[in-house]
């Protein structure tokens, strides 16, 4: 009985669509609210209306690779204040300073790699000539 009703439903459904878009006219003209534009007969908002600037891809990446490396140097330096204090509290054990040794070495690794991709990231926007360079 439900599979029927829904049968039923669906061809009504149908029916009514195709009597819907017969219906309509495509001839009126669209008029587009204030910072709206229209494009083949739909309106787009504004880069105003939807709250985007007009930054190029270019910068955005720049910006976006800068904050990531940000990120990612001061991780290092987290991770090479937390290996110092696992060094300082070793007390003694070989087993535990080595760990500790090699978690500052991996931190000292990461900064580098992190301040590298920063000074090639500008090198790069300087060279390329792109405005608003962002340097930290």
């Amino acid at each position: 009985m439900s599979r029927l009703l829904f049968l039923n439903l669906f061809f009504v459904g149908i029916l009514f669509s195709f009597t819907a878009v017969s219906v309509l006219d495509v001839s009126a003209t669209i008029v587009c609210p204030t910072n709206f534009y229209e494009n083949s007969g739909v309106c787009f908002p504004d880069a105003t209306e939807v709250g985007l600037g007009n930054m190029s891809v270019f910068d955005f990446l720049q910006v976006l690779m800068n904050w990531l490396l940000g990120i990612i140097g001061v991780l290092a330096v987290i991770a090479f204040v937390i290996s110092g204090i696992q060094y300082l509290t070793s007390a003694g054990d070989e087993k535990m300073a080595e760990t500790a040794k090699r978690n500052m070495t991996y931190a000292i690794i990461g900064l580098v790699v992190a301040l590298a991709g920063l000074i090639i990231v500008n090198a790069v926007a300087g060279l390329t000539g792109a405005d608003g360079a962002v340097y930290y």
